[in-house]
């Protein structure tokens, strides 16, 4: 692993530049609502078609890594960001904002997700998967840490600021990529990756997406998207509201980290049903929050099992494909993620409307986290062996 550390670590920057530009977006939604004089589920429809694009892209990503080297890959992706978020600073219209996020910044944000920079790492280092995997998912999280302050404080300036922010520091992560991360190392040359035709037959595939799909719907869709809303409804300051979310992704860090540790330790599939049970618990306390101490304090419990389904479903993924090729089955995972954040993003925006409250948006997330506690239960742990060919 010392040899590929330099790598690890720019992969792991990747990972902070890509999911704190993505989870930046609950920042835009005041600002939008008020530039484009447009309803909050409207504004939202941006967030679900760049969750959908963003999905679509994964499977992407992961046939194009099988055949052209991660830096051309994940530097696209990166390039793709920067020239979304520009459109997006020049955008004057709804449909031109949906464009520059929903379409441009979201597919390159497919090309270098978690996904594809996990399979890369997967590649590169043979032993202790899991905590590889818990450091590139702790950049992931962190990525708010670091990212949402900048956003915060440009958005200061001007809208306009914080879009071309983002996309400096987007094109910056695109060099240190091409210049930093090597080819993989070829292995198992002579076998063919799985059809996705015999991944939908295997049973564990859907025992790791549905919930997967589930917590696309509670974290990156509801709570990411509207938590800085549902904040701003009970009158916490845009600056306090932010540090909330911040302090959500900081606990993050720790949950993936955990996570990350115990995967290689520990029965995968009940520690997902365990971090679903968790994460459903908390959502119950969300509504009878109406201050910003409260916020804080749900930031804190909601983030240690936000991100830290990430690691064992990842490294359950590659056990089960790993002979077969992995990649376009950690994107098809990770794709119905982004499906469920989709629906998640616009659902909640549509119950807002609707009932003049999030509660019933948060409650729906807590039923839907107790199936995919069960579907993870029912997961058999396989053996640390390729069990399809």
């Amino acid at each position: 692993m010392k040899r590929q550390s330099p790598t690890l670590a720019v992969l792991v920057v990747v990972a902070v530049l890509v999911m704190g530009t993505r989870g930046s977006f609950g920042l835009f939604i005041a600002p939008w609502e008020e530039l484009f004089d447009v309803g909050r589920a409207s504004v939202s429809l941006i967030s679900a078609f760049g969750f959908l694009t963003y999905g679509f892209a994964q499977p992407v990503a992961g046939k194009l890594l099988q055949h052209f080297p991660p830096r051309m890959v994940i530097g696209a992706g990166l390039g793709l960001i920067a020239v979304g978020m520009v459109g997006a600073g020049l955008s004057t219209a709804l449909w031109m904002a949906a464009i520059s996020i929903g379409i441009i910044t979201a597919f390159g944000t497919g090309l270098a997700s978690l996904s594809a920079l996990s399979y890369v790492a997967g590649e590169l280092v043979e032993r202790r998967g899991g905590l590889v995997f818990g450091f590139l998912t702790a950049g992931a999280a962190g990525g708010q840490v670091v990212i949402l302050p900048i956003a915060t404080a440009a958005l200061g300036v001007s809208l306009k600021t914080s879009f071309f922010v983002l996309a400096v520091l987007a094109l910056a992560g695109a060099v240190a990529v091409v210049l930093t991360v090597p080819p993989l190392p070829t292995r198992d040359s002579g076998i063919e990756p799985t059809p996705i035709a015999t991944m939908a037959r295997e049973p564990r595939f859907w025992l790791l997406l549905i919930p997967f799909f589930v917590c696309g719907y509670t974290t990156t869709g509801m709570i990411e998207t509207h938590l800085i809303p549902f904040a701003l409804d009970h009158h916490v300051q845009q600056a306090t509201a932010s540090a909330a979310l911040a302090t959500l992704a900081a606990f993050n860090i720790a949950g993936v980290l955990l996570a990350g540790g115990f995967t290689d330790r520990v029965d995968r599939g009940k520690m997902l049903a365990a971090i679903y049970l968790m994460r459903a618990a908390t959502l119950l306390i969300l509504p009878f929050v109406t201050g910003a101490a409260g916020l804080f304090v749900f930031g804190a419990l909601f983030g240690v099992a936000d991100f830290s389904t990430v690691p064992p479903t990842t490294s359950l993924t590659q056990t089960v494909f790993k002979t077969g090729g992995w990649a376009v089955a950690i994107g098809l995972i990770s794709a119905a993620h982004q499906v469920g954040s989709a629906l998640g993003a616009w659902l909640t925006g549509v119950l807002f409307e609707s009932t003049g409250s999030y509660s019933l948006a948060f409650v729906s997330g807590a039923v839907a986290l107790l199936v995919a506690a069960y579907l993870s239960y029912r997961l058999k742990e396989p053996t640390r062996q390729s069990v399809l060919a």
